[in-house]
């Protein structure tokens, strides 16, 4: 695993590239603190996890509750008088 600052990631991005497709993980770091992990791509054929299979992990492993019913359907509250695109736009004038 390499760590590279995101100046030097933006400066020779195809190099890292590079990197990353021959196996590499790098870690982007802003100001020496990690902020990003870049990973190649699997080409073995596994399936990635997929968005609901990963949630149910978190789930069983305690960092969030999924809910169990649909949203409600809201109503817009109605305001009176002008849009507020319009008030702005005769306020730059």
């Amino acid at each position: 695993m390499k760590k590279v600052a995101s100046r030097e990631l933006k400066n020779r991005l195809g190099r890292y590239l590079a990197q990353v497709a021959a196996g590499e993980i790098i870690i982007v770091t802003d100001r020496g603190k990690p902020v990003a992990r870049i990973t190649p791509e699997r080409q073995d054929g596994v399936r990635a996890r997929t968005l609901e299979e990963r949630l149910r992990e978190l789930e069983a492993a305690g960092y969030l509750r999924l809910g169990t019913r649909p949203f409600r359907k809201r109503t817009l509250a109605r305001a009176k008088g002008k849009p507020a695109s319009r008030i702005i736009s005769e306020d730059r004038r």
